[in-house]
């Protein structure tokens, strides 16, 4: 019984019965618990009763797609997610990404990659069902911005401003090294946990944020580096 209990819990999502249950018996070969699940709607309401340590998510669903369930959980939990798509394009993996995922991989793939992937993506998240933890209160300020990470608020000329989860993590981490140049590899591996080089990612990101912080008048300015990566600043940005 206690090596049931201590088997880490994979919930897989795909409506593609073949290749969930395939899914599931590589991981099972490999000590790990999976649950198979053909609908977003079914997988969200596993997780509300009980939240494993991954999900495999597939983008293509019918009903709510991959990128909808993402959103839905990310409003509630971290739990590590791998997108599994069709598609090979660097628009959906860069939606992913911005969007809360830990990692993309493409169909075909070997089950053993995927194992590989899941193995991973868990040693980079902390052990056991990974939950939001509620931080110290701190206000972290900056020009016209100010930023409640006890109730992971932003507000900018004192009017609370809305942002992504990817963008809130973003900004709480520039904010901690204002002034300071950071290099894209740290952005990259301290706010997505990518570890992979992929500037996209980021660039995708900025224009979003960018748009959003001006048109709320911010005062301040991410600006880019060049050679080095991006850098929190008061004034105009250099972009």
């Amino acid at each position: 019984m206690a090596d049931k209990q201590a088997k880490k819990i994979i919930y897989v999502c795909d409506d593609d019965k073949n290749i969930s249950e395939l899914i599931k018996m590589y991981l099972e070969n490999d000590n790990f618990e999976a649950e198979t699940f053909d609908t977003a709607e079914k997988l969200l309401n596993a997780v509300k009763k009980k939240e494993p340590n991954l999900i495999t998510l597939d983008i293509m669903l019918p009903g709510m797609d991959g990128f909808d369930a993402l959103a839905k959980i990310r409003d509630k939990s971290e739990v590590p997610v791998i997108l599994v798509s069709a598609k090979d394009q660097e628009v959906d993996k860069v939606r992913g990404f911005n969007e809360g995922s830990d990692d993309y991989i493409v169909k075909p793939f070997m089950p053993l990659e995927l194992v590989a992937r899941v193995k991973n993506v868990l040693r980079r998240s902390e052990r056991g069902p990974v939950k939001k933890v509620e931080k110290p209160k701190e206000i972290l300020e900056f020009s016209n911005m100010v930023i409640d990470t006890g109730a992971m608020q932003v507000t900018i000329n004192k009017k609370p401003v809305s942002f992504t989860n990817i963008e809130y993590k973003f900004l709480t981490y520039m904010f901690e090294k204002k002034k300071e140049a950071v290099t894209k590899k740290d952005i990259l591996a301290d706010v997505w946990g990518y570890e992979e080089d992929d500037n996209r990612v980021i660039d995708d990101l900025l224009k979003r944020l960018r748009k959003k912080l001006e048109e709320n008048k911010a005062k301040i300015s991410i600006d880019t580096i060049w050679g080095v990566g991006y850098r929190l600043s008061d004034g105009k940005s250099s972009k």
